[in-house]
């Protein structure tokens, strides 16, 4: 009985998925990068339970620990996400539905543990669903966040996962020619920008251009610039805090649009 516990507990631990209602993880063991019967046995069940479903957008976005170079935490990072697209195509997903990102290490500067930290050997199965944006639920001057618009790490590189919401946007605004919007660009915690020179050596230049690079995509689809204004707040205003958990410190990196006029 007490070894079926252990046992139990191993596979909650190391291979269960969780997080908020849209996004689910599959965790790895120590260098392991292939779907193994139990990493497929949690794939499936989430596949029966219908919270992921074919013909659904999806982001999936695999992750290494601290351990080794970054080029061995790139790779294996890249095979993870790889490996779970592949599982979720062969179960009937269209490949064309999923976008599958390696995000390399997740940096932990605190720990030095030569066993690494298990919890960051995973992939995330993010869906995708876009914001509801109606303009009769906005007052002037509220702010709406936009659910699925994902930057490279550390970068105000906007990730091609992205473009349903951003499309989203633009219909928005085409639809309501009135509505005037200022683009804020939040990120999730203090010193978490890897950079220490350049423009994105601070979490409030980083979030602004963040914007800034929303502001241009929507102005290079034909919306108005004097529609728009863009900001940066770095971590200046958080939705959660303090963000202990990986689902709060999400809740704060984040895109928002305030509605200026409408």
């Amino acid at each position: 009985m007490k070894n079926l516990l252990l046992l139990c507990l191993l596979f909650c631990a190391t291979f269960g998925y969780s997080q908020r209602a849209d996004t689910f993880t599959v965790y790895f063991a120590l260098k392991e990068t292939t779907i193994n019967s139990t990493s497929a046995a949690a794939l499936d069940k989430l596949i029966r339970n219908k919270k992921i479903k074919p013909g659904q957008k999806l982001l999936v976005i695999g992750y290494a620990d601290y351990r080794g170079t970054a080029e061995h935490n790139d790779s294996v990072s890249t095979d993870r996400a790889t490996n779970v697209q592949d599982y979720l195509v062969s179960k009937g997903f269209s490949k064309s539905d999923i976008t599958g990102i390696g995000k390399g290490k997740i940096d932990r500067p605190t720990m030095t543990a030569k066993g690494g930290y298990a919890p960051d050997r995973k992939v995330l199965i993010i869906t995708q669903s876009t914001t509801d944006l109606d303009i009769n639920k906005v007052a002037v001057n509220e702010t709406v966040t936009l659910n699925n618009i994902f930057f490279e790490g550390g970068l105000p590189d906007i990730l091609p996962a992205s473009m349903p919401e951003l499309q989203n946007l633009i219909e928005f605004l085409n639809t309501n020619k009135s509505v005037h919007i200022q683009i804020e660009g939040h990120v999730c915690c203090k010193g978490m920008t890897t950079s220490n020179t350049g423009p994105y050596s601070n979490d409030i230049d980083l979030s602004k251009l963040r914007a800034k690079a929303v502001y241009d995509y929507l102005a290079a689809k034909g919306i108005a610039k004097n529609r728009m204004k863009f900001e940066g707040f770095g971590t200046t205003r958080p939705k959660v805090y303090p963000a202990n958990t990986e689902d709060e410190q999400q809740a704060n990196r984040r895109v928002e649009i305030r509605i200026l006029s409408k």
